[in-house]
């Protein structure tokens, strides 16, 4: 008899909802021919009809499309005429990143059908419905905070967070519509302060501060919750389904009645200096376990597919860097020879390609960093039997000396702690 697997068997109405492999360059390339096609193709078709709804609005509001066939035709100075500011450089945030977004969603959809073919049971960090399929994902607070000062509602999009988003959107658009805001910004970055001073309307722009700061401040701790619930939702099930039937490497007739005290470490003077402070207080030899890991070294793929996933993502970095381009060619592009289009389109290949080497040569030369370079490797795996009496002041033992990580194990009562 088959094997029900829930991600892959559940039906939902009106609509054959179901996780299957997809390259994530497509919905990517998608992305790039008109925002929201990405995210329909990977069946989030709610946020996808309001990506969708956006271009329509923003583009004819913009008169993107006008001023891309003036740029075409050499016709700089009616693509600088007809353009309009107050939705040009909205325009670009959103434009760059559904590139990103519908990228990273191919990845996170991808591991989840990996995973779904693996276990027969799933835990709470996957749902499906007819307008969408939602995975919980760790997130970078910093790349979701960025995302959101560069456009209020990104950052929640990039959250998964579809109804802040929209709320979001709708009071920026009204706000910066009304303030004339990124025509007063336009002016100030290219001098013309008397200008800038002239076309804002204070009625509306001294909204900004407040409503800005609360959504910037909204998205970076929805980000940390996040995160937060992803390591205890997988917490939960490395403690139900890794530790109730693992025998440990010490036997002992009185079973349930130790302490396993694991930590992890790089390899220094500090693992040295820990394992003989342990011993000066009594803990033996015979019931400490050093395991020397083997880090990755081994060259990573550069290009994520449909069936491979390294969690390395080389989109990030080169859309973040693609956007801040973008408009900056799209501001000075006001005053340089070829225009504002053609110049966002120079800013936003440069910075792509730009974060795509940086990242490169990052992943190349430290396979364990993160986008950031906080990531630190476990080279050293220790493990101590104990006394439940003294449990603590091992953990305090290790951690003083710079343990990367500390938990405790006890094979009758399993525990989790973050």
């Amino acid at each position: 008899m088959m094997k029900r697997y829930p991600l892959l068997m559940k039906s939902v109405p009106y609509n054959t909802n179901i996780l299957h492999p997809l390259n994530p360059w497509i919905p990517l390339w998608w992305s790039a021919a008109f925002p929201g096609y990405g995210h329909a193709v990977m069946n989030n078709l709610l946020i996808g009809y309001i990506l969708v709804i956006f271009e329509f609005i923003i583009n004819n509001l913009a008169k993107v499309n006008q001023a891309i066939y003036y740029s075409m035709i050499g016709d700089i100075q009616s693509a600088k005429d007809v353009i309009d500011l107050r939705f040009f450089y909205l325009y670009i945030g959103v434009y760059i990143f559904t590139m990103f977004d519908s990228y990273r969603r191919a990845v996170d959809l991808n591991n989840n059908y990996v995973l779904s073919y693996r276990k027969t049971k799933t835990t709470d960090t996957a749902s499906m419905s007819t307008f969408s399929v939602n995975t919980l994902n760790k997130v970078s607070p910093s790349v979701s905070l960025f995302w959101e000062m560069l456009m209020p509602g990104l950052g929640s999009l990039y959250l998964n967070q579809v109804f802040n988003f929209f709320f979001s959107l709708v009071t920026w658009v009204i706000t910066i519509t009304f303030s004339r805001f990124y025509v007063g910004l336009f002016y100030s970055l290219t001098g013309d302060f008397a200008k800038a001073i002239e076309v804002v309307n204070p009625q509306w722009f001294l909204f900004i501060p407040s409503i800005y700061g609360g959504f910037l401040y909204h998205c970076y701790w929805e980000a940390v919750k996040s995160n937060k619930h992803y390591k205890l939702s997988q917490a939960k099930l490395l403690v139900s389904d890794y530790q109730n039937s693992f025998e440990t490497p010490f036997h002992s007739e009185r079973k349930g009645e130790d302490m396993y005290i694991v930590a992890s470490y790089e390899h220094s003077a500090s693992v040295e200096i820990a394992l003989t402070e342990l011993e000066q207080n009594g803990v033996k030899k015979s019931d400490i376990l050093a395991l020397p890991l083997q880090v990755r070294n081994k060259k990573t793929r550069l290009f994520d597919n449909a069936h491979y996933s390294d969690g390395v993502s080389f989109v990030d970095l080169a859309t973040i860097l693609g956007s801040i381009f973008m408009l900056l060619g799209g501001i000075y592009g006001f005053v340089l020879k070829l225009g504002p289009v053609l110049w966002a389109l120079i800013g936003l290949v440069v910075g792509g390609v730009l974060g795509f080497l940086i990242k490169l040569i990052a992943v190349k030369k430290m396979p364990t960093i993160d986008l950031f370079g906080r990531i630190k490797a476990t080279e050293v795996f220790l493990m101590v039997k104990c006394s439940e009496g003294n449990d603590e002041l091992i953990k305090d033992i290790l951690l003083k000396n710079k343990a990367l990580g500390v938990n405790n194990y006890n094979e009758s009562t399993p525990q989790i702690n973050l």
